[in-house]
């Protein structure tokens, strides 16, 4: 029995330990590239719009399009390098392509743009249309199929191991059990090695059990701590790059402003009621850095009610200046401060969550070996305890 006490245990600590392994190796970087891919195509899709709208088109504009679009790239890549599941490899398929037509679209609506062709915004509309109804919502499935994953294997690592725990009692009550058993037919009450063995036994629940607990607590942080701020800061941040791409639309789709306009207040009032619920939890990740985002989203929804008003009477110049312009009432400043906190955020909780992965995998090791040198202690000490008892009936 306890021999199977080293067995069980052993096979239960090694087994959370390769999950665990898989989790920060695999699992992981798999759900972190699709959201990469998520919000680096969200970016893309706003960048072009504000690149289009610019009419010089700045440089630095066009920079982050073009890093947007190769960071969606290298997302695919890594995705694709880690997906088993073949709807998922579909998924991630369909997305490429959809991705090049997109690509493709922009660049003929900069083309036409720059040369003074009225058809380029009807190509980047058509751009934008694609992105926004397609490639966005199966990038949206394929993170939270590959989010949803994570929490699954990381749940995992924190079940309680009944079997494990029965094998253990049942061992130390057949060993009280025979001790007491062995004290009444030999006229001993104590057999050294029995209490040795139980001993043993004692120090290797003490250990293993200590090292589960605390495993268990750092897998119950990364998924319920770690892992939701993730979610919920990358869910902001792509929804701020969509709202983003409706300001800047709003000038280009001349004539749909209306339905822009609703669109982007409805993903203000969102981001709103997601960064009110996410600085209320005491245990939300790298608050201080969001704690300011509430007044850029108030300072932002101001500047884009003051392009409206300028889209409402026909000067869209006025309009353009707003939605470009450095000054502290124009709507780039509000919109690229909330931006670079919301990325602070996604590094800080994606770090939070491996850190707490990391140690519950890390207070596991040695915890294999010294179970089953401990138990191996025990049935010598076991056996030791019974050869003289033995012995005696030679």
């Amino acid at each position: 029995m306890v021999i199977a006490c080293a067995f069980a245990t052993s096979t239960t600590i090694n087994n959370r330990q390769q999950a665990l392994s898989n989790v920060l190796d695999h699992t992981e970087p798999l759900a972190f590239a699709a959201g990469q891919l998520y919000t680096t195509l969200s970016v893309a899709d706003a960048a072009a719009a504000t690149a289009f709208i610019s009419g010089a088109e700045p440089r630095a504009v066009r920079q982050r399009y073009e890093q947007a679009i190769t960071d969606a790239s290298v997302a695919v890549t890594r995705a694709s390098s880690g997906l088993t599941d073949d709807e998922m490899v579909r998924l991630l398929g369909r997305v490429n392509a959809q991705l090049a037509v997109y690509t493709g679209l922009v660049e003929t609506a900069r083309t036409n743009n720059r040369a003074g062709n009225p058809v380029g915004s009807s190509y980047l509309s058509e751009a934008s249309s694609l992105m926004q109804t397609q490639i966005l919502p199966d990038a949206q499935r394929l993170y939270e199929e590959t989010s949803k994953q994570v929490d699954t294997e990381t749940t995992a690592s924190t079940r309680i191991p009944a079997p494990v725990i029965l094998v253990v009692l049942a061992t130390l009550m057949f060993g009280a059990f025979a001790n007491r058993w062995l004290a009444r037919r030999t006229r001993r009450r104590v057999n050294v090695g029995f209490v040795a063995g139980g001993l043993a036994v004692l120090i290797m629940i003490v250990w293993v059990g200590t090292a589960l607990t605390i495993s268990t607590a750092d897998s119950r942080s990364a998924k319920s701590t770690a892992a939701e701020s993730l979610k919920t800061v990358t869910t902001m941040a792509i929804t701020a790059q969509q709202a983003r791409a409706d300001e800047t639309l709003a000038l280009i789709r001349r004539g749909d402003e209306g339905v822009r306009k609703q669109s982007y207040y409805q993903r203000i009032d969102t981001m709103q009621q997601q960064l009110a619920g996410y600085l209320s939890r005491d245990d939300a990740i790298d608050k201080a850095d969001l704690a300011d985002a509430e007044q850029l989203l108030r300072r932002w929804r101001a500047a884009d009610d003051r392009i409206n008003a300028y889209i409402a009477v026909g000067n869209y110049q006025a309009a353009t200046q707003v939605a470009l312009g450095t000054g502290e009432d124009d709507s780039t400043p509000a919109f690229d401060k909330l931006d670079a906190a919301l990325t602070k955020g996604i590094g800080e909780s994606r770090q939070q969550l491996r850190n707490d992965i990391v140690n519950a995998r890390r207070v596991l090791s040695g915890a294999t070996v010294g179970a089953a040198v401990l138990s191996i202690i025990a049935a010598i000490a076991v056996a030791l305890g019974l050869w003289p008892r033995l012995s005696e009936y030679r």
